[in-house]
């Protein structure tokens, strides 16, 4: 299996990688209805943002309808299940879930079916789909901080 690592200091904030996205998932070119995300913090400083597939969103959908496919192992919406209710939203530690403006569906990076368009798009490749091996101690860091972050938000 394979995932997105994003390499921050390549990012120049040129959201290639959100047109690209949104173009390849709702047939348009609108950030809003994009998977990734570009943080322009100050001037300078760039960083793309996806989700991890971490899998916390799962549990949290009351209708089921998010779950990990076994082929990508990426964490996956089925659109004809959600409802929006956007009980997912949240949970996520990186607030890459979003509410699609049109359908009214929650949005996330699914890797697209494992051809993600954001990485070929990155002119400076901030971003690369590699194997889960390279991926794994970025996949603990990002399960130990949504951990963290999820006991956190149920405590309160």
């Amino acid at each position: 299996m394979k995932g997105i690592i994003i390499h921050p200091g390549l990012c120049i904030g040129c959201e290639r990688c959100v047109l690209w996205c949104s173009l390849r998932k709702a047939s348009v070119q609108n950030p809003a209805r994009s998977r990734i995300h570009v943080i322009h913090s100050e001037p300078s400083v760039d960083e793309p943002v996806i989700c991890t597939q971490c899998g916390l969103c799962i549990a949290a959908c009351p209708l089921g309808a998010i779950s990990r496919d076994t082929k990508t192992g990426a964490v996956v919406i089925d659109e004809a299940k959600c409802n929006g209710c956007s009980q997912c939203v949240p949970v996520c530690p990186f607030g890459v879930i979003t509410i699609d403006p049109d359908s009214k569906k929650a949005l996330k990076c699914d890797l697209c079916g494992g051809e993600p368009a954001c990485v070929p798009a990155c002119p400076v490749n901030a971003l690369e789909y590699v194997d889960i091996k390279n991926l794994a101690y970025h996949r603990r860091l990002a399960e130990a901080t949504a951990n963290t972050i999820q006991g956190i938000y149920m405590k309160k």
